[in-house]
């Protein structure tokens, strides 16, 4: 009889496991790779600048000027308003038939230099203020606050060099141009104050 035809052998081929986390059962943890760390700054690092004493002392010292700053400016601001109204009766009385008793001129003048020591010390306060932060400079309510106080400024200063000489020409004709002079610009000092605490309230 004829022999047998060979039957086809068959590789025996086992097919590819897929590498999965789980599979490998022969990795141990210490083969591992580390997977611990972080995308962003740790939080100390990001936080090290809000946390700087040096930068926490210069903000505490500028909160509590500035508060100094704003409590006196307001008293400085009532002061001036009375200065200006003692003035005012005064000028009535010495220059529009009042009876010329210069009785307020006393009064007038002791405000004016209680008032003048208040403004110079609430000016102090805000330009020694310390301030830490890096700002740009734009036009917002603290630079028009600056803006009218530096108005007031020139307007104290020339308040008392037009004050010292109407008080020395008493009695003669320049005496009233003085006075007027001195009077016109009290007013707008006082308008420019009243302007700086305005813009800090918007």
């Amino acid at each position: 009889s004829a022999p047998a035809a060979p039957q086809p052998v068959t590789p025996d081929v086992t097919p590819p496991v897929p590498a999965t986390p789980e599979a490998p059962a022969s990795i141990t943890p210490s083969s591992e790779p580390d997977l611990d760390f972080d995308l962003l700054q740790p939080e100390a690092d990001a936080t090290a600048g809000l946390l700087d004493p040096e930068l926490e002392s210069k903000l505490k010292t500028r909160r509590t000027m500035l508060k100094l700053h704003q409590g006196l400016g307001l008293g400085m601001a009532g002061g001036l308003t009375a200065a200006t109204v003692l003035g005012q009766i005064q000028f009535n009385r010495s220059f529009r038939g009042g009876g010329d008793d210069r009785s307020l001129l006393a009064w007038h003048r002791g405000v004016v230099v209680g008032t003048s020591l208040l403004f110079a010390t609430v000016g102090t306060l805000g330009i020694l203020a310390p301030d830490p932060v890096e700002r740009e400079f734009r036009f917002d309510t603290v630079t028009f606050h600056k803006i009218f106080m530096s108005m007031a400024t020139v307007g104290m200063l020339t308040q008392a060099v037009l004050g010292i000489l109407a008080t020395r020409n008493y009695g003669e004709l320049d005496e009233r141009r003085f006075a007027t002079a001195h009077q016109v610009v009290g007013y707008a000092t006082l308008g420019c104050v009243a302007a700086g605490i305005v813009t800090l309230t918007f």
